[in-house]
């Protein structure tokens, strides 16, 4: 059967009026319209959907049960606009965020503040290294994701949503604690433990090293920021991180802050999505709600 949704409208009302005139008024059509669709619509089914008896009309019963999916039909494509609708306005969806680990708090406490004004939307966060979250992006397994310095030869747009410092870190009890701008190589005779190659921290530590034409002495490499706390809290060996994910432990005296010349590395995080990628309503709104965050906090 090819019935169409303006079959299905016109069947309803003639049914819910059992009068041809009625339902054409409530329909701005005139009757004859309105017959002939009720014609071809008894034709499709090959079955009479109303009794004509004189001028009444009643439904047959085969009518009463074509009337309930109509119904159906109607109500399910009505519900349909209505979530579309939503979309539109961002009442439903899922965001898709993935987020570089050192952005792991700060992204945690942006997403409650957005969900506290998009209550009824999802969200679809991973917290992965730089490689993955470019990877993530790249396939569009994720819409925006939050990170250091994106690659400028790739297809992204980018904006500046905080700045990162970067800054050395060591246990308590260390021999460097109370020393006052050390040099880059006396901090590189001690043993460090920092992230793995690729990683945006790893590669501004590196960088800064090239530039003095120092190296490291030692080193360990771990692939998480809670990791390195851990291990540096241990003893295990001096830590660069963004300040932002020590700021309790160097509250609560688990580990230190180096005073070191050339610290902090001021770096920035930002928020990137795919030119080319046309981003989903829920994106889009996630990321004016950043910008605007920071927009409002700068003044």
């Amino acid at each position: 059967m090819n019935i169409t949704l303006r079959q299905i409208n016109i069947f309803v009302e003639v049914a819910n009026h059992l009068s041809i005139t009625k339902a054409a008024n409530a329909l701005f059509l005139t009757q004859p319209a309105v017959s002939m669709q009720i014609k071809q619509l008894e034709d499709m089914v090959d079955l009479p959907l109303l009794n004509h008896i004189g001028k009444k009309l009643s439904l047959t019963q085969a009518g009463e049960e074509f009337l309930k999916y109509c119904i159906r039909i109607r109500n399910e494509l009505f519900e349909a606009k209505e979530l579309m609708q939503d979309f539109k306005g961002v009442k439903r969806g899922t965001l898709n965020i993935c987020v570089a680990s050192t952005l792991s708090h700060f992204a945690v406490q942006t997403i409650k503040e957005f969900l506290a004004s998009h209550p009824h939307l999802k969200i679809q966060f991973e917290v992965n290294n730089r490689h993955n979250v470019l990877k993530n992006l790249k396939n569009s397994t994720a819409d925006i994701v939050l990170m250091g310095k994106p690659p400028l030869d790739q297809d992204l747009e980018f904006s500046v949503i905080k700045e990162n410092p970067l800054i050395v870190i060591a246990p308590k009890d260390h021999i460097l604690t109370n020393k006052k701008n050390i040099s880059l190589k006396e901090l590189c005779k001690h043993t460090f433990v920092i992230r793995e190659q690729g990683s945006g921290t790893r590669l501004a530590f590196q960088s800064l090293l090239d530039v003095n034409n120092v190296k490291l002495k030692e080193h360990m490499t771990i692939n998480n920021n809670e990791s390195i706390k851990l291990c540096v809290a241990a003893g295990l060996g001096l830590g660069v991180v963004s300040i932002h994910t020590v700021r309790e432990n160097l509250k609560n005296g688990d580990i230190v802050q180096l005073d070191v010349d050339k610290f902090p590395i001021i770096k920035q995080w930002y928020i990137v999505n795919r030119k080319s990628y046309h981003l989903p309503a829920v994106a889009q709104v996630f990321k004016d709600f950043v910008i605007n965050q920071i927009l409002f906090s700068a003044h």
